[in-house]
């Protein structure tokens, strides 16, 4: 069986954004990788459509990532496009595998980026621990711990393998590998954050959920089935896209939209980046989501702050408040109600666990703990990132998490007194803008799992920008000491 309409649809509109992708390419190299990527994404979205069983969908989307690596081109640039595009990249579901060692594509592009990371030597940097991997091991391993208690060893191990293993892999290969080019880095985001953002137009315009009727095709009832979930706002249809959710569409293109301001101060706001960035806004008003929003208006005033630009971040944050408060599709009844219900979870669900906070305490919707807080949908919905860490993984998990943040701003500050270019200084900003508005955004999250890993890449990047310019001037300072760069990448066309 082959959702044949479907895949003309997704086809489309990768084809739109890929366009405007193509023409800010600035050399050849530049637009084989755009063709490329554009040719792994449509595999992607026709196997996804299919009837091909999950396991081998996840096995492949692993392979097209490790054949999409190029030594010339940022391992995360072409890790962050895939992580987008991805149907449910890391939406909280069982894509396939067994029970023990669920297969998803967080988990096989993790693995894709450790051969990757072995297989292309000249991409490594070598640098020493700092304060930020520490705190990201200590809550990685603290929260699978916490949300291992009382559990089988059996589900001990689906647990590390799920929640520990692939995001510490990715952010320990990411965050000790080269950004020569951190346009293209910006680029790929803003390439892949438009796709998605198309898809999620022609979703609301149709009311047709795409990636819909999967489960049942596939046989694979863990699938999220999007008809299940997908909410309706003022009578519109909320969008999904690629997403697992909503709200992870409206959180992952309000980032990408941050990474459009960054591409605009490198390139200008020409006609190409006018163009992904309508794809991108108009996405996100498809979910009908002020999660989103918020990200981007967060980002932007944090990226204003860096350039000193007192006056626009008044006019964005007036202009942000009135979108949010003044547009009734935002601010209705529905919206009014949610808001309630986040304050309620926030004062409640703390006195409802009592000292059961502190590790945590995953049954709690299952023990019937939390039903005071059941919403109109029948569920518990913890629709805020701190609060989900310290119900499942307890206040001991959420404390290094929180310092971890805060440990992205004190990479910055330490890339900065180095001298970074202004590329370098301009892609660092960006991560830490994203990282900014995803702090803010997360009190309205509940799907977090992909926003999260966005957030963990951003942070990989200010570490790996870091210890690349330590790299670049100890090679300067030895003369004679061999180059860890490939030769052929100084007779590539520099970029500005």
């Amino acid at each position: 069986m082959f959702l044949w309409k479907n895949v003309i649809v997704v086809l489309a509109m990768l084809a739109l954004a890929t366009g405007p992708a193509y023409m800010l390419a600035r050399s050849e190299l530049e637009r084989s990788v755009t063709l490329r990527l554009a040719a792994a994404g449509a595999l992607i979205a026709s196997v996804t459509l299919s009837f091909l069983p999950e396991p081998f969908c996840q096995v492949l989307f692993g392979c097209l990532l490790l054949l999409c690596l190029d030594r010339r081109v940022p391992m995360v640039a072409t890790y962050l496009f895939f992580l987008l595009w991805t149907p449910a990249a890391t939406g909280q579901l069982v894509a396939g595998g067994i029970y023990i060692a669920p297969l998803g594509p967080i988990l096989s592009f993790s693995l894709a980026l450790l051969v990757g990371y072995h297989v292309h030597p000249n991409m490594r940097l070598r640098r020493r621990l700092n304060a930020a991997d520490f705190y990201l091991i200590a809550f990685l391993i603290i929260f699978t711990v916490c949300a291992s208690l009382r559990s089988t060893g059996a589900t001990i191990l689906r647990n590390f393998l799920i929640y520990a293993a692939p995001y510490g892999l990715s952010y320990h290969i990411l965050s000790r590998v080269r950004i020569e080019r951190p346009e293209l880095v910006l680029r790929m985001f803003a390439y892949s954050g438009a796709a998605a953002g198309a898809l999620c137009v022609f979703e609301t315009l149709r009311y047709w959920p795409i990636y819909s009727g999967l489960a049942q095709m596939k046989g694979v009832w863990a699938l999220l089935d999007t008809t299940n979930v997908m909410l309706f706002r003022a009578g519109l249809f909320r969008a999904l896209g690629p997403f697992a959710h909503p709200l992870t569409a409206s959180a992952e293109l309000g980032m990408a939209g941050v990474a459009l301001i960054g591409l605009a101060r490198l390139r200008g706001f020409t006609p190409p980046i006018v163009m992904l960035a309508i794809a991108v806004g108009a996405g996100l008003m498809a979910t009908v989501s002020r999660t989103g929003i918020v990200m981007l208006f967060v980002g932007l005033v944090t990226m204003q702050l860096f350039r000193r630009r007192y006056a626009s971040i008044v006019a964005i944050t007036v202009s942000g408040s009135i979108l949010l408060f003044g547009t009734p599709l935002l601010s209705g009844q529905d919206a009014q109600a949610n808001s309630a219900y986040r304050i309620m979870l926030l004062a409640g669900v703390p006195r409802a666990l009592g000292g059961k906070l502190w590790l945590g305490y995953r049954e709690a919707v299952q023990s019937h703990v939390l039903d005071a807080f059941v919403q109109g949908q029948g569920i518990v919905d913890l629709v805020n990132v701190y609060l989900s860490i310290a119900v499942n993984g307890g206040v001991v998990s959420l404390i290094p998490y929180l310092f971890f943040l805060g440990a992205s701003f004190t990479q910055y500050r330490a890339l900065k007194r180095a001298g970074p270019s202004e590329p370098q200084l301009i892609l660092a900003q960006t991560c830490l803008s994203i990282q900014a508005g995803f702090a803010v955004s997360a009190f309205l999250m509940s799907a977090w799992g992909a926003p999260m890993q966005i957030s963990f890449v951003c942070a990989a990047i200010i570490v790996a920008l870091r210890a690349e310019m330590k790299t670049h001037r100890q090679d300067a300072a030895s003369p004679t000491r061999p180059s860890l760069m490939h030769t052929d990448f100084d007779r590539l066309p520099a970029l500005s």
